[in-house]
């Protein structure tokens, strides 16, 4: 069963009615891969910090875009409620705001995101175009799909800097993780990564026939719920979900270095010495765009 084909398998529930197995499962398969990003990430991030010769660079100093270099790891949060509801959002206003999300910063921001109103929406394949620009309202970049997965990213000047392709995952017969790639236009070391773990997915698999058959009980007692004419309970008893693996990691294929981490709640670490931050700002918004 291809994304492609549907974009979630089950709708969302609010977290206050879910039944009790939901609730461990989801824990059970976040604990699996939050301990792995833990094991791993933790050393890559302190190595690359210590790694001789490698660019670092002063928190205010402008880079050749205009922007102030971030540290050499940094943290940003992309909220994507409102890019989910783009074509709602008010004439003038941005669609969603990227700010600082690391320890000391007050959740500055760092860039502003417009998706135009009336651009169709194309599914995970195709996302609507966007634009990024800076604080002061500078242009950064533009994204814009051409088909299939792939994207162009332009600069602020309209020159090329690079291209993110996905490819789609499935779930079933056998979980397909998520693909995705950065690769740099001006040369730079191109970029992969796959969303969640092997051994998060694994139990995925495993517990998703008892996940289903406890779908299909509160599924029923919903249809009871709506027969006696209460909507809202029969909307609660039906709409909930186990949320796969989220654990994500852009690295070059030759060098275990992180260039940008995903693990949960909308943030992401970056390593500003590793890719171009325009670059990393599309990646993060494509991909969180793909987060329920």
């Amino acid at each position: 069963m291809d994304e492609s084909s549907q974009d979630r398998l089950t709708p969302t529930a609010p977290r206050h009615h879910r039944p009790t197995f939901e609730s461990l499962s989801i824990v059970i398969v976040n604990l699996i891969d939050s301990w792995a990003a833990m094991n791993h990430s933790s050393q890559e991030w302190a190595s690359q910090a210590q790694q001789p010769g490698q660019p670092q660079y002063p928190p205010q100093t402008p880079d050749p875009y205009g922007q102030a270099h971030a540290p050499v790891e940094t943290v940003i949060a992309v909220p994507n409620k409102r890019l989910h509801k783009y074509d709602k959002v008010k004439p003038g206003e941005q669609t969603v705001t990227i700010r600082q999300a690391g320890p000391g910063t007050n959740g500055e921001p760092l860039a502003y995101v417009h998706v135009p109103q009336d651009a169709p929406k194309g599914g995970r394949q195709a996302r609507p175009p966007f634009t990024v620009s800076g604080p002061n309202g500078e242009p950064l970049s533009s994204v814009r799909s051409v088909g299939e997965g792939v994207y162009e990213v332009y600069g602020g000047d309209g020159a090329p800097i690079g291209r993110i392709t996905r490819r789609g995952g499935r779930t079933l017969p056998w979980p397909r993780r998520v693909h995705w790639s950065v690769q740099p236009a001006q040369g730079g070391e191109p970029l992969a990564a796959e969303v969640g773990t092997r051994k998060a997915w694994t139990v995925f698999v495993l517990i998703s026939p008892l996940y289903f058959v406890c779908w299909a009980v509160m599924a029923a007692q919903g249809a009871i719920w709506l027969l006696l004419g209460e909507k809202d309970e029969a909307k609660k008893e039906a709409a909930w979900e186990m949320e796969p693996p989220t654990w994500t990691r852009w690295r070059p294929s030759d060098g275990p270095e992180t260039a940008i981490e995903y693990q949960t709640g909308r943030k992401y670490r970056l390593a500003s010495s590793r890719l171009d931050h325009r670059l990393a700002y599309a990646q993060a918004v494509l991909h969180v765009w793909d987060r329920a």
